[in-house]
């Protein structure tokens, strides 16, 4: 079932803002040698490298005769600090980086570390992870209030109570969440937009019931406390990891996508920019999209396409589909219609092979297309939400090797399948219980690939008999959220959100390898494969505000 429409172009320039650091050359290096309180050396323990004025941290694995060492850095003043085992170093004196002096630095392991954090959505304890669930407990009710009948009416509308009820949020967070709510329902036919007035009562009501000081919520943890507490072993110990934190680190930047340069993009849903970091350079710059209607922007679902075009949305009161070409620097713009049921946002945009442009609509129970060559759009609504008479949360998106369009069914748990060529939808019950599937993408031979959040395993989904097979990466109860293929080898990467990693396996081999990142709680949600360097996973974090790569070395 689908409904056509007609879209609008508009085209518009480049607003750069900027660079937070003029670029500077990356040929300092800093090498060292890790031992234990006893004078040993340590094999296997992180070393982390942070430059504070460039908001840039990198973070390696000390080798044989625990040395370790790391070079191509930016120059600046750099701390260090070695974690390893149940044991870390101080942070050490800054030390000047630079061209042409070689900076050494060696790190004991001389204190005892803070208790390890569990695995867990970041900001909440263990067991209270936040998604829809089709198998699990019914949602807990709402606790008495004023807000109690406005959050029944409007905000349950587009997702359960879980989503609400376990929320552990400061009084800041909760305004931001609030605020992105309503940005929410202004693009969207299917939310009801709050008053100011029901606003003011619900931002009260949820203050009193679901801020840390109601629910007892924990102080931030420790940057290292999600750091494994065993030195690390075999091809994992090849590795860097590199963090920068954005300038405005509540941007959300929930989506991630990398140009044909290797630089990576993210889209902010908070801040409204589009920001780059420079992937030679490790510079940051953010640009502002053309004006629209609304001057508040809320951009999510940014997607590469094969010409090198950036995809992404601005789900809020402007309800429109973007393009930017970072080679000519230039914005087009797709107006959504006025549908009668619909919304702009969604958070995973996918561009097909034959061009054109897909994106989820939870709250609407839809899949939508454009074809940017007619400027038409095509409206889909999935199959097993009309039956249910609420939403089944269509997620995730992959397009697999025959170039059907497969989407996640996340409050159902199926997979949904779409032939662009008939319009027929297919669905596929996720043999899992409680997956809460998150985000998919294709492997070398076109088979898709789900991240299963809820029970943190792996699935593929065999493109040609959709046969559903599940793995179980090494870390338990890892919230793996995005997956993407290796383009050139039977490989695919994962993120871990509870237990802040990145992990690829070798399909041939049923081989895991996991990557710690730099900080507790980065929040890696969506992941990409640097088209320049295949060995290179970006990252983006949304509530930690940051973003990076992983890079296996040789």
């Amino acid at each position: 079932m689908h409904i056509r429409y007609k879209g609008i172009f508009v085209a518009a320039f480049l607003f750069m803002l900027p660079c937070a650091a003029a670029a500077q050359d990356r040929s300092g290096s800093v090498t060292g040698v890790v031992k234990d309180g006893s004078g040993s050396p340590v094999a296997g323990a992180f070393v982390k490298m942070s430059n504070e004025e460039r908001r840039l941290t990198f973070m390696v694995v000390s080798q044989a005769q625990g040395r370790y060492s790391l070079a191509n850095l930016p120059s600046g003043k750099y701390v260090l600090q070695a974690i390893g085992g149940e044991r870390q170093s101080g942070l050490s004196a800054p030390v000047d980086v630079a061209a042409g002096k070689p900076a050494t630095v060696n790190l004991t392991l001389a204190t005892g570390r803070a208790p390890a954090l569990a695995p867990a959505w970041p900001g909440r304890l263990p067991g209270e992870q936040v998604g829809e669930g089709g198998e699990g407990p019914p949602p807990p009710p709402l606790p008495d209030g004023a807000g109690k009948p406005i959050m029944e009416a409007k905000c349950v509308a587009c997702h359960d109570t879980q989503r609400i009820t376990r929320v552990r949020a400061s009084r800041e967070r909760w305004q931001t969440i609030l605020n992105n709510m309503r940005m929410y329902a202004q693009g969207s036919t299917a939310a009801k937009p709050l008053t100011d007035e029901e606003a003011t009562t619900v931002f009260e009501y949820a203050l009193a019931n679901f801020s840390e000081s109601s629910v007892g919520g924990r102080p931030k943890p420790d940057a290292n406390s999600r750091l494994p507490r065993e030195l690390v072993k075999g091809d994992a110990m090849k590795y860097v990891a590199v963090e920068f934190e954005l300038p405005n680190n509540t941007a959300e930047p929930h989506e991630v996508a990398v140009d044909l340069e290797g630089n990576g993009w993210v889209t902010q849903r908070v801040g409204g920019k589009l920001g780059r970091l420079d992937g030679k350079a490790l510079t940051y710059s953010e640009i502002a999209p053309p004006a629209g209607i609304s001057p508040t922007n809320r951009l999510n679902a940014i997607n590469r396409a094969p010409d090198g075009k950036l995809w992404f949305i601005d789900g809020g009161p402007n309800r429109r589909w973007l393009s930017y070409d970072p080679k000519n620097k230039q914005f087009e713009v797709y107006e959504l219609p006025k549908l009668k049921s619909g919304s702009a946002s969604g958070n995973t945009m996918r561009v097909h092979p034959d061009g054109t442009v897909w994106l989820n609509s939870i709250a609407a129970n839809q899949v939508i297309r454009l074809d940017p060559k007619t400027k038409e759009f095509t409206v889909y609504d999935v199959p097993a939400g009309i039956k249910r008479g609420k939403t089944a949360s269509p997620y995730g998106m992959a397009i697999s090797g025959d170039g059907k369009v497969w989407f996640i069914e996340n409050a159902v748990n199926q997979m949904g399948r779409i032939d662009p060529a008939s319009g027929s939808i297919d669905e596929y019950p996720i043999f899992v219980k409680n997956p809460v599937a998150r985000k998919g993408g294709m492997d070398l031979e076109g088979n898709v690939w789900v991240g299963l959040h809820g029970v943190g395993k792996l699935m593929k989904v065999d493109y040609k008999t959709t046969k559903m097979t599940v793995f179980d990466p090494p870390s338990a109860d890892a919230g793996v959220y995005s997956v993407q293929g290796d383009p050139k080898a039977p490989i695919v990467w994962f993120s871990e959100q509870h237990v802040d990693k990145i992990a690829r396996f070798d399909i041939k081999t049923e081989k895991f390898t996991e990557y710690p990142l730099a900080s507790a709680e980065s929040d890696p949600r969506r992941i990409e494969v640097d088209p320049t360097n295949p060995n290179r996973i970006w990252w983006s974090g949304n509530l930690s505000g940051r973003m990076g790569y992983v890079e296996v070395l040789k």
